[in-house]
């Protein structure tokens, strides 16, 4: 798993100056999963939260996040549950705890139980209104440095 943990870090630096460049040049970044997922994964299979954090420390922080938020007991009752390694409805309860842990200002929090058109336009409404304060002069900042 550790050798695994690096890989990806390694991975995220090497792409953070792509993606800082891209943000200074006016692109808009839309990435899915990103450190909060692996940061969540890997502490609700017993590692220390902030041991998993640390590395990913002053990497470029999301100026949104959107958590679509459904209970694990409702997500198994969808169609294919089970399939994955990692859909065991214990441990779901347990990564979405400590997503819990992980949430700070730049979280958006959508029922993920809503009509999927419902879902759609808070996302949309959410993301328009992010990138036009980004276009406006947000500044970049850092994952967990305060």
């Amino acid at each position: 798993m550790i050798v695994c943990f690096i890989f990806l870090f390694a991975h995220r630096l090497i792409l953070r100056s792509l993606m800082e460049s891209k943000l200074k040049s006016g692109t808009t970044l839309i990435v899915d999963r990103y450190s909060y997922s692996g940061v969540a994964f890997s502490s609700a299979k017993g590692l220390n939260i902030d041991w998993c954090k640390a590395p990913e420390i002053g990497l470029l922080a999301p100026d949104l996040v959107l958590y679509l938020d459904i209970p694990p007991e409702k997500a198994a009752d969808r169609g294919g549950y089970g399939v994955e390694k990692y859909e065991q409805l214990e441990f779901q309860q347990n990564v979405s705890q400590h997503y819990q842990i992980l949430r700070d200002d730049t979280w958006q929090i959508i029922d993920a139980c809503l009509p999927m058109e419902d879902v759609e336009k808070q996302v949309r409404e959410l993301v328009l209104d992010c990138v036009t304060a980004c276009r406006n002069g947000k500044p970049l900042s850092q994952l967990w440095l305060k």
